[in-house]
């Protein structure tokens, strides 16, 4: 699933207040999101299938899937609200360096810079270098998105006058959907043979075969303009958190629940596709991932707690490592090698095995990101 870059970002600091003000929420939220794309998932899966009995087994199942096609889970939520937070991150680095006084140019540069190191990196997680056929790789990515979505966000929200910036969030949702209107053809949201999906065999190599909608990637080319949107979201989130308004956590409740309203409000016309990731979809994504934040907001850094969730906060500030390192190391298969035995003589629940082996994995990847930070700190 972020340096200023979108997936590690270090502790953000707002460049213009007068002592150093860390916004906890930022990496706890991000932390959370990591925690399930690393392994959190599977834990609850495990658990739900060790006690099926629990009355909410059966629902929390339900949400730590994707759909199919349309609507909308938990599981649909983890990657727009890391993208989130990554704009907002980026805001804050941008103008820090502002206050240092780095040159525009320079500064672009390294925006640029960490968009093709994300891509980059995107394409070792694929596998890219395991491929002798240039046409089976796969070039788009999670990496890629979140690179490519900061960075096409940050030219409009850097380039637009401040009081002009929030305007350019809804008519950048208007003109999306538009798009599909006038590009989609009779059924522009089918999941078979759509025009996305049409592009995508064009124009984007290593789509995956398995992947059932006709050749379309679900980082493709198109739905790359919804996560923009994602990330811009993001910063008018920066906006707000850095600004002087007051009850800051119920502001973003209100736009949290104006983002729900107006997302399954338009369903019916524009469906909630995560694969298309449509306009509704960047709707009801933003909208819970604002709740969400406002109450982490208020427990971090109204009430101080955020202590409490130093844990967690590690999966936030140190997220590129905690994605890229079960692809370099098999923290799931050294966690069955160091628990497996044990567990199987505890107790004969196969789901209650997988469980163990899961909390044990998310252990392992923590203490190693844990280390890489201590190292690079050095």
């Amino acid at each position: 699933m972020n340096h200023s870059s979108a997936l590690v970002d270090q502790p953000v600091v707002t460049p213009s207040a007068t002592t150093s003000t860390r916004v906890q929420m930022l990496d706890v939220v991000r932390g959370w999101c990591m925690f399930f794309i690393a392994g959190g998932d599977a834990l609850c899966l495990s658990l739900c299938l060790a006690f099926p009995s629990l009355p909410f087994a059966a629902w929390m199942r339900s949400q730590l899937d994707h759909v199919q096609w349309e609507g909308f889970t938990f599981y649909d939520g983890l990657f727009p609200t890391f993208l989130l937070i990554s704009g907002a991150a980026f805001t804050y680095s941008w103008k820090r360096q502002e206050a240092r006084g780095v040159p525009s140019a320079k500064r672009w540069m390294r925006l640029g810079l960490r968009t093709l190191l994300l891509i980059v990196l995107g394409l070792f997680y694929n596998g890219a270098l395991s491929q002798t056929d240039w046409h089976a790789i796969r070039f788009a990515s999670v990496l890629a998105r979140i690179g490519l979505g900061v960075c096409f966000a940050a030219i409009a929200y850097a380039n637009l006058p401040p009081r002009w910036r929030w305007t350019f969030f809804p008519i950048g949702l208007l003109a999306y959907a538009e798009l599909f209107a006038v590009c989609g053809g009779e059924v522009p949201y089918a999941m078979h043979n759509n025009w996305a999906a049409a592009i995508d065999r064009v124009w984007l190599p290593g789509v995956p075969d398995a992947s059932g909608f006709d050749g379309l990637d679900p980082e493709g080319i198109v739905s790359t303009l919804g996560a923009i949107l994602t990330a811009y979201l993001g910063m008018l989130l920066a906006d707000l958190l850095r600004s002087a308004w007051r009850y800051k956590a119920l502001w973003m409740v209100l736009g949290g629940l104006l983002l729900l309203g107006v997302g399954y409000g338009c369903a019916p016309w524009v469906p909630i596709i995560k694969k298309l990731w449509t306009a509704t979809y960047v709707c009801v994504a933003g909208g819970w991932s604002l709740l969400f934040c406002s109450g982490i907001y208020c427990l971090t850094d109204c009430l101080r707690l955020h202590r409490w969730f130093a844990p967690i906060t590690l999966f936030g500030t140190g997220a590129l490592a905690c994605y890229l390192l079960p692809k370099v190391f098999d923290v799931y298969g050294a966690s069955w090698r160091l628990l497996g035995g044990v567990t199987q003589v505890l107790t004969e629940n196969v789901a209650l095995h997988r469980a163990v082996c899961a909390s044990g994995a998310l252990v392992l990847l923590w203490c190693s990101v844990w280390v890489l930070r201590q190292a690079f700190r050095k």
